[in-house]
């Protein structure tokens, strides 16, 4: 038989950028149905993150135009928020969106003050810019400065911990003058030799932290969830995906990369999924042949 596929746009955690192709036409009007995109985003974003929408707002009037982007506003039951952007793909009514987080919990420790360190896997900031990172070439000798070796196993022990990927080494700026805001990048280096980039925030004055990571990590748990809905969806078949082990639930990849998984039907056998890299954010495209 041909080999069949199915695409997914996006594996980082808790992060979505999940085409929906859906027809969002108004009855005789240039205008997208707001209302049935509304339902569409609370599904999706209850369906991939297992999190409870109390309420989602878009625009109640939105032109037809290819190319256009416009936010809503989501709140969960927990009262926490975020926007999602949408996108529309045609002047037909398809459109993509996106789910951008706007805040991560930070967690402080009683017995150490003001010093966060709260490490987090879910991209929730851009990247600094050159501009806005710290580093030795302008640090005004007499500033305080963070302390790096805190910082690089604070990194090493958390990522790991999350991830389920041994790390090798984390690499961080060595001369970072403390400033509230402020941001740089550290090198995490997985036992394979695979690189990603951490960035890390500065919470405080006293040199407190909060980190996580950006491009390049993809969540096993949410390859399977595709492969599981595409054979499903595509062949009638009921499967059992696996990727990476108990263990480990994230793999470090880049746009062209490839990796493998399987998937056990009802009789035992045992299919192999290829799962190849789209883009650096996590778009994967799934394959299998029956």
């Amino acid at each position: 038989m041909k080999p069949r596929n199915t695409i997914s746009n996006s594996f980082n955690l808790k992060v979505i950028f999940t085409v929906s192709l859906v027809g969002l036409l108004t009855a005789c009007s240039a205008t997208l149905n707001t209302q049935k995109l509304e339902d569409e985003i609370k599904k999706g974003i209850e369906e991939q993150t297992d999190t409870n929408v109390s309420s989602i707002s878009c625009p109640q009037t939105v032109e037809l135009e290819e190319g256009d982007t416009f936010e809503c506003d989501v709140e969960a039951s927990d009262g926490s928020k975020a926007s999602v952007t949408v996108t529309q793909q045609d002047d037909e009514g398809n459109v993509t969106w996106k789910l951008n987080p706007t805040s991560t919990a930070n967690k402080t420790d009683d017995n150490s003050g003001n010093n966060d360190t709260t490490g987090d896997l879910i991209p929730t900031e851009d990247a600094p810019s050159p501009e806005s990172e710290t580093g030795s070439a302008d640090v005004d000798p007499n500033a305080p400065l963070i302390d790096s070796n805190i910082v690089e196993s604070t990194v090493k022990e958390q990522f790991a911990e999350q991830a389920g990927i041994p790390v090798r080494s984390v690499a961080c700026p060595q001369k970072v003058a403390i400033k509230v805001n402020s941001k740089f990048n550290c090198t995490v280096t997985a036992s394979d030799g695979k690189t990603i980039e951490a960035v890390v925030t500065q919470t405080n004055e006293q040199g407190g932290f909060s980190w996580n990571a950006t491009n390049g990590l993809i969540s096993y748990d949410k390859v399977e969830g595709l492969i599981k809905t595409g054979l499903q969806n595509q062949e009638n078949l009921a499967v059992t995906p696996s990727c990476g082990t108990p263990q480990t639930r994230y793999i470090i990849a880049y746009a062209g990369e490839k990796f493998s998984c399987t998937a056990k039907d009802p009789n035992g056998r045992q299919i192999p999924i290829n799962v190849s890299v789209q883009s650096d954010d996590g778009q994967v495209v799934v394959n299998w042949r029956l």
